[in-house]
């Protein structure tokens, strides 16, 4: 730590005498296809190695201008709705240097030019060798939608799956793949709950809403070689925003189904020429209803980041994400009159008698297949989550960067229930109480060095310290068999990390390679009210991680064709979970966890190309994919772990075993015909087959199709401006049926139909300030849709009203 204290103090010294009075700066003006200015137009500068991201607005006569920056490569981007610069500008700017560059915009089907996500490193949607989606959120709160998860729900590839109403447990599934798969991401950092049963994001994603990020990346395919542990099938990054530029902000309050009430307010700004930037969001959202009155729900939520120039070379800042967050349960759904078929089709209780069974009275199951969610009264989770990042940029030279990151991201959860669910499902004699706490701090140092003018090389380290603790009790009137039981566990890891980024053939052939070891160190547990049944036995670290990743892309420019092409290893970490989880039961615990699993491990490859038509007016992607989950951990629910085998004494429990296969064909399309006209459409196939089967009887063929999974998706976006003020839009999910377990049965589920609509009204102020009135409609058609069992909303709608300036 003196070392690296040291190391960090000269570098400053050296960037502060180096660049202090040597900056640079440039300015110019930006404008529309006839040549008019654009007010108000967005304009990033982002460091080639991601030292640096700079943002501002244009003047209403569309002067824009960045002062004080460090000499070194950049990338230039501008953007107003329905428009945008062919490519990013490649600007090199020189100590002292004062540089004035017009930016021309044209219609343009694409949305974001600059991502981060594929590389890690800023890269234009042209240089990007993977298979990468950016959703503008933006123009997901203009359709009405709150939600990180319904946001996503377009993206070609992407399953999402919510357990009820806004709030309810909520999944993602990218290409075939299981929801443990898909790794999310904050500004480039995992977010994962340390105390999931698969040691993922899965547990935060229905309290993710939209509070002040400025898009979310989706890389599609294995991203283990970046950013660690389950970013097998894909990985969700969502971006912060960055502020800067003149002081603008809105204020949002929407009401309407569900009996939900939401709220947000928002600000952002810079100060001192854009040396400060800041840009910060606090939302509430209250369900009171949700479906059939079971699912209410509540969230506070925060989201900020404050950057600060110290030199025009060396910046630190810091991001905050917090959440606290209330939730009803419902109980499992359960089979009823099930026929003997390998396939069972899903029909549930009828209406009338799913009322009289949510009121607790005797109901009628005649012509019915199953049981969906109904209400528990004292079935709820509270709980709250809070990730910090803390970050020192330093560039020393025009060609060399370093970064420092620490993140700490804690989790803390109470899930408690009580006897007074309903007839029919298994609940507690008494009141009961599930609390889990949570942390895992994250360390990162990582340099950046500028090879070539064609290349880039990246190399650094990262370590990680995971904690997990369990603590259960219940109000047993009897002192004897009251259960009181506390795990404690901590684990700790060490990653290196190299990339090398190349543009060969004058920038036609774009070449990505990167590669990841990681080691693991696991502390002895602490049981507290019972014998550890762990107690005597070794108990082995989690073998060593080696991911590497390649990826190819050459452009023809002639055609604005793209042809790209990505193959690599991913890796899932075992929870901690799922290597000590117990169950405790008369003062004595029960092991189902194993302390020996050695992590999953996949490999996964997607070729493909994107064609732009029309002057970049029309967008067409395709890709197929392939991912072989080469081993998996399991959860033996047919007997084969017996007590004669097993040196835990386990009766089932997690074990490693071979995984399945996913492939199929995604192809999308995005049109934007005029500057107020936008069609987005897509359409994913999906063949997901598991070996080792979450359907244990009655389906007579293993391997069988990924429980969840839909075959045939289709989604459609469109949006249509009329005039300056009103602005309508649609949007569709469709899909065929897919299968979903229900205690074992293999339950054919009917595929989603969802539909959309929306419409705003803008109402201008001042050439700042507005105020626009808005709704919107869900599942239009009233389709009776289920999800994992659980009833999802039938037609809902909101309304609202946004002031903004």
């Amino acid at each position: 730590m003196k070392r690296l204290f040291l190391f960090t103090l000269v570098s400053l010294c050296i960037s502060a005498t180096a660049f202090a009075a040597d900056s640079a700066s440039i300015s110019g003006r930006v404008l529309d296809p006839s040549g008019n200015p654009v007010a108000r137009a967005d304009i990033h500068l982002d460091q080639s190695t991601g030292a640096a991201f700079l943002f501002t607005a244009a003047a209403p006569d569309g002067a824009y201008s960045f002062a004080a920056v460090a000499p070194g490569d950049y990338l230039l981007e501008a953007s107003a709705p329905g428009l945008s610069l062919k490519q990013p500008a490649s600007v090199h700017l020189r100590g002292g240097e004062t540089k004035q560059l017009d930016l021309g915009l044209i219609l343009s089907a694409k949305r974001s030019q600059v991502t981060v996500t594929s590389a890690a490193t800023p890269q234009s949607v042209d240089q990007t060798s993977k298979a990468l989606y950016v959703v503008n959120t933006e123009e997901a709160e203009r359709r009405g939608l709150f939600t990180v998860s319904d946001s996503l729900r377009l993206v070609p590839g992407l399953r999402i799956t919510t357990r009820g109403g806004p709030g309810s447990f909520t999944t993602i599934q990218t290409r075939g793949l299981r929801a443990t798969d898909t790794a999310v991401l904050v500004d480039g950092f995992r977010l994962r709950d340390a105390t999931g049963v698969q040691g993922d994001a899965s547990s935060f994603i229905s309290d993710l809403l939209l509070v002040d990020s400025s898009r979310i990346e989706v890389l599609e395919g294995s991203g283990s070689s970046l950013y660690g542990t389950n970013s097998i099938g894909g990985t969700v990054n969502i971006i912060t925003g960055q502020g800067g530029g003149p002081l603008h902000g809105d204020l949002d309050l929407q009401g309407g189904g569900l009996g939900l009430f939401r709220g947000l307010a928002r600000i952002a700004g810079g100060a001192w020429h854009n040396r400060l930037t800041y840009s910060g969001g606090l939302a509430h959202l209250n369900e009171t209803q949700g479906v059939e009155g079971g699912t209410p729900a509540r969230n506070w939520s925060g989201q900020g980041s404050i950057n600060y120039a110290l030199t025009p070379a060396i910046r630190m800042g810091a991001r905050l994400m917090a959440d606290t967050d209330y939730l009803q349960f419902q109980a499992i759904p359960y089979p009823v009159n099930a026929p003997a078929l390998t396939f069972i089709p899903a029909i549930p209780l009828s209406a009338a008698q799913l009322r009289l069974a949510n009121r607790g009275l005797p109901f009628d199951t005649t012509g019915a297949t199953f049981v969906p969610s109904l209400n528990d009264p004292d079935a709820r989770r509270n709980g709250h989550f809070v990730t910090g990042l803390f970050h020192l940029d330093d560039q020393v030279t025009p060609r060399f960067s370093w970064r420092l990151y620490y993140q700490s991201a804690g989790t803390h959860r109470d899930n408690l229930d009580g006897p007074l669910g309903p007839v029919g499902a298994y609940e507690p004699s008494f009141h009961t109480s599930d609390l889990y706490d949570g942390h895992v701090d994250t360390v990162q140092a990582r340099a950046d060095y500028i090879a070539a003018p064609w290349q880039i090389i990246t190399a650094g380290y990262e370590f990680e310290r995971e904690h997990y603790q369990n603590f259960s009790t219940d109000a047993n009137p009897d002192p004897a068999g009251r259960v009181y039981s506390l795990i404690n566990i901590v684990q700790r890891s060490n990653a290196a990390f190299a990339q090398d980024q190349m543009q060969l053939f004058s920038g036609r052939l774009l070449v990505l390679l990167s590669g990841r070891f990681q080691n693991f160190q696991l502390n002895t547990p602490l049981f507290v009210g019972g014998i550890s049944p762990y107690a005597g036995f070794p108990l082995p670290s989690p073998s060593n991680s080696y991911t590497g990743d390649a990826s190819v892309a050459y452009f023809i420019h002639r055609t604005s064709t793209k042809l790209r092409s990505h193959v690599g290893n991913g890796y899932r970490l075992p929870s901690l979970y799922e290597r000590f989880g117990t169950y405790f039961f008369g003062g004595a615990f029960t092991a189902y966890g194993d302390p020996r699993l050695s992590p999953e491990r996949a490999i996964s490859a997607d070729a493909g190309l994107d064609q732009y038509l029309w002057g970049q007016r029309l967008r067409l992607s395709g890709s197929f994919f392939y991912t072989r989950l080469q081993q998996v951990i399991a959860f033996d629910t047919l007997g084969l772990i017996t007590p004669a085998t097993d040196p835990y004494g386990r009766y089932g429990g997690y074990f490693n075993t071979g995984g399945g296969i996913a492939h199929g064909v995604e192809v999308s399309g995005e049109f934007r015909p005029t500057r107020s006209t936008a069609i987005d459409a897509s359409y994913t196939y999906t063949n997901a087959r598991d070996r080792v089967s979450e359907f244990t009887t009655g389906t007579g063929a293993n391997p069988i199709q990924t429980p969840r999974i839909i075959p045939h998706t289709v989604t459609l976006r469109a949006t249509r401006q009329f005039g300056k003020r009103l602005e309508a839009a649609l949007d569709f999910v469709g899909g065929s049926d897919f299968l979903y377990p229900l205690y074992g049965l293999a339950y054919r589920f009917d595929g989603p139909r969802q539909l959309g609509l929306s419409a705003s009204y803008t109402v201008p102020l001042s050439d700042r300030t507005n105020i626009r009135f808005y709704t919107r409609i869900s599942n239009t058609l009233d389709q009776q849709y289920y999800d994992d069992g659980f009833l999802t909303p039938r037609r809902w709608a909101v309304g609202g009203i946004r002031f903004s300036f």
